[in-house]
C-alpha cells in the first residue's frame, strides 16, 4: 500500500520536473495517474543525481547506490535505509505487470554522456525514453502492436528535448547529444554549440535531425489509438506538444542558442483542450 506522503512526494516531484507531463496526466484516471506520479518519480531522480551534480564521481556513486537499492527492494529487502519512492514503485511493477528489464536498461542509460553514431544514441534513447513509454503503455493499458510505437514516441519527445536543449546540456553538464558521425557530416563542430554558431552547417545538421523526429513522432502517433481508455488523450496531448515544438524549432531557422525554444502555458492549454475534444481517440 502506497502511502499519502509518498503519493504526495511523487505528485510533488512530477509537478517541479515535468509540468508538461503533469498537466497531462490529469485526463488519465485516478488510478492511473498516481501510478504515473510514482513512475515518474522513479525515473526522475536517478536523472537528476546525473544533471545536477558537477562532481561526476559523486553522481557516479549516488546512481550506483540508487541501482542496488533498487536491486535490494527487488529481492524483497526491506531497509528503511531506502527511498521509499523504490518501494512504492516495486507496487506499481508488480500491479501492472511492467517487465523488469525496462528498469534495468534505464538504469544502465543513465551512465552514457558521449556519443559516436545515431545507433550510439538511439541505444541511450531506448534505455533513457522508450522504456519509459512502453512501461507508461502497461499502466495505461495497451492492445497489441503498441509497444513498437510507444518506443518511437519515446525515441521522438527525447531526441526532440536534445535538440532543443542543446546548448543548456552542454553549458550545464559537459554533454552533447547530437551524434559526431551527424556533425562531421554537416561540419558543425563543438564550438558550434560552445560559442553559439547558428550558421548554416548548424541549421542543416538541426534540419536533418528534426526531420528524423518527425518520422518518429509520426510512426508513434500510431500507436495511440492502440492505448486503452482516457489513457490516449493524455499521450496525443504529449504528442500535440511536441509536435509543436518541433514547429517552433523551424520557425526559429534551428536557432537553439538566441532563446530556449518553449511552448507557452496558454499554449499547452489549448493542446490539452484539443486532445480531450478529438473525437477519434
Amino acid at each position: 500500500m502506497i502511502s499519502k506522503e509518498v503519493l504526495e512526494r511523487a505528485r510533488k516531484i512530477t509537478k517541479d520536473f515535468g509540468r508538461g507531463f503533469y498537466r497531462a496526466s490529469f485526463l488519465f484516471p485516478k488510478k492511473v495517474r498516481e501510478a504515473t506520479w510514482i513512475f515518474y518519480a522513479f525515473v526522475r531522480l536517478p536523472d537528476e543525481m546525473v544533471d545536477s551534480q558537477q562532481d561526476k564521481q559523486k553522481a557516479l556513486l549516488e546512481l550506483n547506490k540508487w541501482t542496488d537499492d533498487w536491486k535490494s527492494v527487488l529481492d524483497g529487502k526491506k531497509d528503511q535505509s531506502y527511498d521509499p519512492i523504490l518501494f512504492a514503485t516495486k507496487e506499481i511493477f508488480d500491479l501492472y505487470k511492467i517487465p523488469l528489464e525496462y528498469s534495468h536498461d534505464f538504469l544502465v542509460a543513465m551512465h552514457q554522456d558521449r556519443y559516436a553514431s545515431y545507433q550510439e544514441l538511439e541505444q541511450y534513447m531506448y534505455g533513457s525514453a522508450s522504456v519509459i513509454g512502453m512501461a507508461m503503455s502497461h499502466i495505461i493499458g495497451f492492445d497489441e502492436g503498441a509497444l513498437s510505437h510507444a518506443k518511437s514516441l519515446g525515441e521522438a519527445f527525447q531526441l526532440i528535448n536534445f535538440l532543443r536543449d542543446s546548448k543548456e546540456d552542454y553549458i550545464s553538464r559537459g554533454r552533447i547529444y547530437l551524434p559526431k558521425e551527424g556533425m562531421d557530416r554537416f561540419g558543425v563542430t563543438e564550438d558550434h554549440i560552445k560559442n553559439n554558431i547558428s550558421d548554416q552547417a548548424w541549421r542543416d545538421l538541426m534540419a536533418f535531425e528534426v526531420g528524423r523526429a518527425k518520422t518518429l513522432l509520426e510512426n508513434g502517433k500510431r500507436g495511440i489509438t492502440m492505448l486503452r481508455g482516457r489513457g490516449r488523450k493524455a499521450v496525443y496531448a504529449s504528442y500535440l506538444i511536441y509536435k509543436e515544438l518541433l514547429q517552433e524549432m523551424e520557425k526559429s531557422a534551428y536557432d537553439t542558442f538566441s532563446k530556449r525554444i518553449v511552448i507557452s502555458p496558454l499554449q499547452k492549454t489549448m493542446l490539452l483542450l484539443k486532445s480531450i475534444w478529438t473525437k477519434n481517440l
